[in-house]
């Protein structure tokens, strides 16, 4: 069977998911955000999910085990928070957020997880980070904004 990386990109890309922002802070004590759509419920018992993360971008740097993350489920209104933690495009007001935890949330998200690093594997051009779940919430009904065929093509119905 022969398929180029694109063509993997685009079949993959035709599955519909979530949108997510992952937030960790630095040593600095600033925070990093990277926008995921590979997120998903591992576990009920115990309580974990996972996400992946590609093996260059900057928020590897600061992830390691024990790490608590931040992880903001977005709303269909928040394409533009989506566009700056993807890098695609740099907001005009700074994002705005609230303290769970000792983790950032974004404020207008539809639900919500902290979570601490458990375990990391390596697998291809990945980082599969698995995390125990400390906390979660729902804080809207709104609709989830969602992923199909690209960021660039990011919708909500």
């Amino acid at each position: 069977m022969l398929y180029d990386k694109k063509k993997l990109k685009e079949v993959a890309g035709s599955f519909p998911t979530g949108v997510t922002v992952v937030t960790i802070k630095k040593p600095s004590g600033d925070i990093h955000g990277m926008t995921a759509s590979s997120f998903l419920s591992l576990s009920l018992d115990p309580p974990m999910i996972l996400f992946s993360v590609k093996k260059e971008n900057e928020i590897i740097k600061y992830i390691e085990k024990g790490k608590k993350i931040g992880i903001s489920i977005l709303s269909e209104d928040m394409l533009d928070e989506s566009d700056h933690f993807a890098n695609i495009k740099l907001m005009k007001k700074k994002p705005v957020f609230f303290d769970v935890d000792d983790v950032r949330i974004l404020k207008g998200s539809i639900a919500w997880y902290s979570v601490s690093i458990r375990k990391m594997y390596n697998e291809g051009d990945h980082k599969i980070i698995i995390c125990q779940i400390i906390d979660l919430d729902i804080k809207s009904n709104k609709n989830p904004l969602l992923y199909y065929r690209g960021y660039s093509k990011i919708f909500s119905e």
